[in-house]
Formats: C-alpha cells, structure tokens, sequence
C-alpha cells in the first residue's frame, strides 16, 4: 500500500511538470510557415523537446516547466528565440520576418526550399534552393526542418539521433559530410517511422539524394588540420572509396593529436 502511494505521488508529480506549448507561426503576409523548427530551451538554451509547425503553421511541443525559451526557425526567415512566461502555454500567433541567409560574410540570395510530407516522409528539396549555396551536407543538414543539428549529432525532434544514408549508402562516419558538396545534392528526405528495411532499432533516418553522377572507378581524398595553442596538435583523414555500378566501397582513417596544457595542484 505505501509502495503504491509513493508511486502514485511520484506519478503525481510528474504530470504537474508536464505543459504542452501551442501557438502558430505565420509570415509577413500573415500566410501560415509550415515545416518550421520549434524548438523549447531551458534558461541555460539547453534543449528539452522540439516538434514542426503543421500546415497550417499551428506546433504543439510537450515540454517541462523548465522551458524558459521557444526557438523558431526555418530556411529564409529570421529566427527567434522568445521568452516563456511562467504559467503560460499558448504562445499566439509568432510572426517570422524574410531574411538572406548569411553565410560566413556572403549573403546567398535563392529561392526558398521546398518542403513536402507525405507517408510519414518529410521531403526537403535542396536543388536550385537556398540550401545549394550554403557549402556542404554538413551545413544543409543544419536547416533542415524536424532536424537538430549541434556538435556533429543529427537529432531528429521527438526521435533521437538519426542514421544517415546517402545515396542508400549507410554513412559510417559524419565527417563524410564535411566533403559531399551542397550543390550536389538534389533531396534531404526525414523518415520519423523507418520501415522493415532497416534495422528494428533505427527510430528515424535521414536519407541524402545527390544529383551527381558517380563515376566508376577508385577516388581518394587526404584531409589535414593543424593546430598551435599551449602545444601543437595535428589530425589527419584519408577517405578511399571504389564506385562501380551498384557496388559502392568505402574505406575511411583518421588520427588525431591532441594536446591542451593543463594545470596540476598538489596539497
């Protein structure tokens, strides 16, 4: 009897810390932004729980009271990170205004991506879009709606880390998107309910189409970084791949150097 009391209080408490945040983003023409980004921070900005607005621009996020700040984004507009008054869960209408995409001191001027879902499938064209300026996979992947992406992780909102496939080829490495050209690549689709064609542990996939032609035949490429701080550090990586018709092989080694000065007391 007290196991189930203290049970149910704990249950209790839990559900008092539950809130569910709702609101609806639009443009400045008052038209509804379908797809975007809304993602629900800590005072700390530390990420708590994430959802996409619908098409009607209307998002729903189950949050904790902890949520102090809602962040919103989505590829040409401003982003905006606003305040969470405590107590209060309808957020209203959120307004985004138009914005050229900065990148590393250029202004890239595109048309806005394309964003589809369908079956489950969030499709976001990247072809003749704003997206094929911005360098790499690395950086498309960074706007990429229903995404985060931060310190190398892709984390699919309400799902966890996601696999990466490009061109059907599981990557094994996301440094591989550091070399995949963002004016090569054609569609980034989201895949939130993996069929049985993948492993019965993937809870969501991200799949990279390029529309560039692989030519048979073996390629390498040599990457090296160096650094000089307290003391000096180096890396290097060495990708081979061999592409033939169907079959695609991929050979991948980094080392890595590291050195940080580091403070030593004795009592």
């Amino acid at each position: 009897m007290k196991l189930t009391l203290v049970l149910l209080s704990v249950l209790l408490s839990v559900a008092t810390y539950a809130q569910t945040l709702t609101g609806k983003i639009i443009d400045q023409q008052n038209q509804p932004v379908p797809f975007a980004n809304v993602i629900a921070l800590d005072a700390d900005s530390v990420f708590i729980n994430g959802n996409v607005s619908g098409e009607d621009g209307i998002f729903r996020i189950e949050a904790t009271e902890q949520a102090a700040l809602l962040k919103v984004s989505y590829i040409g507009f401003e982003e905006q990170i606003i305040p969470i008054q405590e107590g209060k869960t309808d957020m209203g209408i959120i307004k985004l205004s138009d914005s050229n995409l900065s990148l590393s001191e250029i202004t890239v001027i595109g048309h806005k991506p394309l964003v589809s879902m369908e079956k489950g499938v969030l499709t976001t064209g990247v072809a003749n879009s704003l997206l094929s300026s911005l360098g790499t996979a690395e950086d498309v992947l960074k706007h990429i709606p229903g995404l985060d992406a931060k310190d190398d992780k892709y984390t699919v909102l309400g799902k966890g880390e996601a696999i990466i496939y490009i061109d059907n080829r599981k990557v094994q490495d996301n440094s591989e998107l550091q070399n995949l050209a963002s004016e090569n690549i054609l569609k980034v689709e989201l895949i939130t309910n993996p069929g049985a064609e993948y492993d019965a542990e993937t809870r969501s996939v991200l799949k990279i189409t390029t529309n560039k032609k692989r030519e048979n035949g073996f390629s390498m490429s040599l990457r090296g970084v160096a650094k000089q701080n307290h003391k000096f550090s180096h890396g290097e990586k060495i990708e081979m791949n061999y592409h033939h018709e169907g079959l695609n092989v991929f050979a991948l080694y980094g080392f890595q150097d590291s050195r940080n000065k580091r403070r030593i007391s004795f009592e």
